[in-house]
């Protein structure tokens, strides 16, 4: 199974965080949030997006939240980054969130225990994370 993660907006003002489209195998599946993109190199615990690339995808049981999760294996200078649910970058942690809703400036609505379900099926699993820059413009209400 290939998942796809193309971040596309990048919010500028106070919460500093990057929504994203996740496909599964070419479709659409949900949005994404992550915390802050940094230069690369750059990396502040619990608050910088993980680098682009492509990473093997693993369901294990989270310790931190006792239930079984998307884990992503093998990222340069990050450990335990998980798919999981949440709003704004103050649930990430590093993390991915997955949801079904968005406005560009939080996410709402988790897709989490339904990405589980569709991971449980998959003999092996990768994701690609991509950058396609857009900005949300709040006082104008689109993206540019």
């Amino acid at each position: 199974m290939e998942l796809n993660l193309y971040r596309h907006t990048y919010n500028t003002r106070g919460d500093r965080s990057i929504i994203g489209d996740l496909f599964i195998d070419g479709e659409f599946f949900c949005y994404t949030l992550e915390d802050e993109k940094r230069a690369d190199g750059v990396k502040v615990y619990g608050e910088t997006a993980i680098p682009t690339g492509t990473y093997n995808v693993k369901l294990t049981q989270s310790n931190r939240f006792k239930r079984l999760m998307p884990l992503l294996l093998d990222v340069p200078m990050f450990s335990g980054i998980r798919i999981h649910g949440g709003n704004t970058s103050k649930d990430t942690l590093g993390c991915i969130l997955v949801a079904f809703n968005t406005d560009y400036k939080k996410i709402w609505g988790t897709a989490e225990k339904y990405l589980t379900k569709e991971l449980k099926e998959a003999e092996y699993v990768t994701i690609t994370i991509e950058d396609r820059c857009l900005t949300y413009d709040k006082e104008k209400k689109q993206l540019r």
